[in-house]
């Protein structure tokens, strides 16, 4: 059998009495073997992590088109066709779509990307990346927030962009509503830099000063309206959350792009090099 990996698309014959997989031709396959329990991947020097999340996913399917939220009682019920055909076809290393009787019925995301990174950085003490600021681009709607960088809010109240926080001066020049919520813009713009930076998670900006760090936005120039640039990442207005544009995972595409790579080393290496408990 050719090395699964990405562009891998393979189809299989599903028993649906005995829970056994063939290959659609009936020819010989190390996959359908270890799938069924007559191979285990340790004796096998061409069975990588591919193929052992991909058993998991076929498993996984199994289960959802039995008892699952897409359970379908025609075809493991009484009278029905005693095989179905399995396509499984891995797209990405996080991504693999599994097709029925040649209709797309599950999409598999398998990824625990932090796993999978050395030093994720998380919510913490992290000095910004960005240390120029420079003015607001109207051609790419692109913004800088740098170290050095302060906001004069015109109530007595300033912010500085430290190096590694936002600080906030004039505490005590207003009332002590108004001292709380000048601290939650500093604390939501901190998260905001750094999640602008590519460090922190965009749900680490509390939807509940959004609408504080989007009014200092537009005063800095920024149409909200429409995709926008801070620093080094894109930004999206979605469900009232700023949001990185295009991206679906939960942490920052350059964190994830670090973990796939990662995670697609270690997918192709061969069972045989796993360590395995007795």
């Amino acid at each position: 059998m050719t090395v699964s990996g990405i562009g891998s698309n393979n189809t299989y014959i599903y028993n649906v009495k005995t829970g056994k997989l063939a290959t659609k031709d009936g020819s010989e396959d190390e996959f359908t073997d270890y799938f069924n329990g007559e191979l285990k991947g340790e004796k096998s020097e061409t069975l990588n992590g591919f193929d052992s999340r991909n058993k998991n996913g076929i498993e996984r399917l199994i289960w959802y088109l039995k008892s699952g939220p897409g359970a379908c009682k025609g075809i493991f019920s009484e009278g029905s066709a005693d095989e179905i055909e399995i396509t499984a076809e891995t797209t990405d290393v996080a991504t693999t779509h599994y097709s029925v009787n040649g209709e797309k019925v599950l999409t598999a995301y398998m990824m625990g990307a932090f796993s999978f990174v050395d030093s994720p950085q998380l919510p913490g003490t992290v000095p910004y990346k960005t240390q120029e600021s420079k003015p607001y681009d109207s051609i790419h709607n692109r913004v800088f927030i740098a170290v050095g960088d302060e906001f004069d809010l015109g109530n007595g109240y300033r912010l500085k962009v430290e190096e590694d926080h936002v600080s906030v001066s004039g505490l005590g020049s207003g009332s002590e509503e108004e001292d709380q919520k000048v601290k939650r813009l500093a604390f939501g713009m901190n998260a905001l830099i750094h999640f602008a930076d590519q460090q922190w998670m965009a749900a680490t900006i509390e939807k509940q000063v959004t609408p504080m760090l989007l009014e200092l936005l537009r005063e800095m120039g920024v149409d909200t309206s429409r995709e926008f640039q801070i620093n080094e990442t894109k930004c999206e207005l979605k469900h009232d959350r700023i949001v990185e544009a295009g991206n679906r995972f939960a942490i920052p595409s350059t964190i994830y792009q670090e973990a796939a790579e990662k995670y697609e080393q270690f997918l192709y290496q061969p069972l045989s090099q796993r360590t395995y408990s007795s």
